[in-house]
């Protein structure tokens, strides 16, 4: 299946977060990417994804792999890399990205400082400049950073199908969930995103480490009776 077709991925300089927003014409691409660990890194694919990639490579930077390791064990184990669109971030911020030559046009990558843009049947080539652009210049927390990104990246032209889907996924602490929004099946997916976001932040991002702190000590979330 063809699908998660511009993204952006990046670690927080200041708080070590890994994040990663996606769009696409494809439905339900959050089932497949992005897959993101805290204190691992991040694997992206897409293209004619090839979803194992995702599992495996995680497992890779889990256990210590570079970004060019994994991306090289990725590659040859798969007999379609040429169809594929992969981008690794290892724990120290550091990307690989391969766009296999089959991919369709117009395609590519950029990367950067702790973080990569990528695409593949974009609508033109400003779509993935101005995602970069728009990353480097917004002001706040890395969630709203990926989502200025892939606004802009709408803006610009976007996925050339049209627009269906979105997602945003930020991991802070292992096993505690911080940013994990998606929208599947919507006229104007990076938008409602960006909405769910903003409408949710003052519950669920605001408060995440005093949830996490109430979790670890037993008690309520904003009660001091300890669970029985």
């Amino acid at each position: 299946m063809k699908l998660n077709t511009f993204s952006i991925l990046a670690k927080c300089k200041e708080t070590g977060m890994f994040g990663a927003a996606v769009a696409s014409n494809f439905p339900g691409l959050g089932a497949h990417s992005p897959y993101i660990e805290a204190d691992a890194g991040i694997i992206q694919t897409q293209g004619w994804v090839n979803p194992s990639l995702g599992l495996k490579g995680i497992q890779l930077l889990r256990d210590g792999a570079t970004s060019h390791e994994v991306m090289n064990e990725l590659l040859f184990q798969d007999p379609g890399r040429e169809l594929r669109q992969v981008a690794v971030m290892d724990r120290y911020g550091n990307c690989s990205v391969y766009t296999g030559s089959e991919n369709d046009d117009i395609k590519g990558h950029i990367i950067g400082d702790q973080y990569c843009v990528l695409g593949n049947i974009l609508a033109n080539q400003h779509v993935l400049p101005s995602m970069e652009t728009a990353f480097l210049e917004t002001e706040g927390n890395l969630a709203e950073r990926l989502l200025a990104s892939l606004l802009k990246g709408e803006e610009a032209g976007g996925d050339r199908r049209g627009k269906k889907a979105a997602v945003i996924k930020v991991e802070a602490i292992k096993g505690f969930p911080y940013v994990d929004f998606r929208v599947d099946d919507h006229p104007d997916p990076v938008k409602e995103l960006t909405n769910i976001y903003y409408r949710n932040k003052g519950v669920l991002i605001d408060r995440y480490y005093e949830w996490v702190d109430s979790v670890q000590k037993g008690i309520r979330l904003g009660d001091e009776t300890i669970e029985k």
